[in-house]
């Protein structure tokens, strides 16, 4: 029964202006810096056992205040990155709606827009199976971290929710800026079974995260 906080990485200037990123590996911003100093104190006092990120430098960044804090490492794992947009990295919705406006119609579904990445599906199943290493034979006392990627954590948000992709994007919406996805891992004959304790949840406030991380 491992429990995981999949948190969504800090402000950057391409999401700040609302411009897709993908694999491109773009950097916090003062803001987003500034949010991940903010994280660190919320996210130590759930004591978490271990931190994860993908290889994209933001997720890093987000996560370096807690590594400070807790004397944590953070282990990479490149499955845990953004989805591929192909050619839309850099572009606004505006500018993509202007270069492939069918794309942008079916991404606005809940679709796939762009014809030369990958599809949200394709990153369901490597972030699901990122999420399985992570907390692959880990007693119930303990709490992973994980920071990705927006599609990323909605895509396996929705999975974990037996989901496929077009109808999460439909139905559950987007993950803010320092927002995160609660997990708890249960195992069964049939392999892990997860139950998701909070989506979009704040980590910050005065009230503290919403969710309570317990065992019982």
């Amino acid at each position: 029964m491992a429990r995981v906080i999949l948190l969504r990485h800090g402000e950057t200037d391409w999401s700040r202006d609302s411009r897709w990123q993908g694999h491109t590996d773009v950097p916090l911003n003062a803001a987003g810096l500034a949010q991940a100093r903010a994280l660190a104190e919320p996210l130590a006092r759930h004591a978490p056992t271990q931190l994860v990120a993908s290889d994209l430098v933001r997720t890093r960044e987000t996560l370096a205040p807690l590594a400070d804090l807790t004397g944590l490492a953070i282990a990479e794992d490149p499955d845990l990155r953004e989805v591929d947009v192909g050619s839309w990295a850099g572009l606004t919705h505006a500018e993509a709606r202007e270069r492939f406006p069918d794309g942008v119609e079916r991404h606005d579904a809940g679709g796939v827009g762009w014809t030369d990445g990958e599809t949200y599906e394709r990153v369901a199943t490597r972030g699901m199976a990122a999420l399985v290493r992570a907390t692959d034979g880990l007693p119930a006392s303990a709490l992973v971290v994980i920071c990705a990627h927006g599609g990323l954590i909605g895509a396996v948000a929705g999975r974990t929710l037996g989901l496929d992709a077009e109808a999460q994007r439909r139905h559950m919406g987007r993950i803010s800026h320092g927002h995160a996805v609660y997990l708890r891992r249960r195992e069964t004959p049939e392999g892990p079974l997860w139950r998701m304790l909070g989506y979009n949840a704040p980590l910050l406030g005065e009230s503290g995260p919403p969710i309570e991380m317990t065992i019982h």
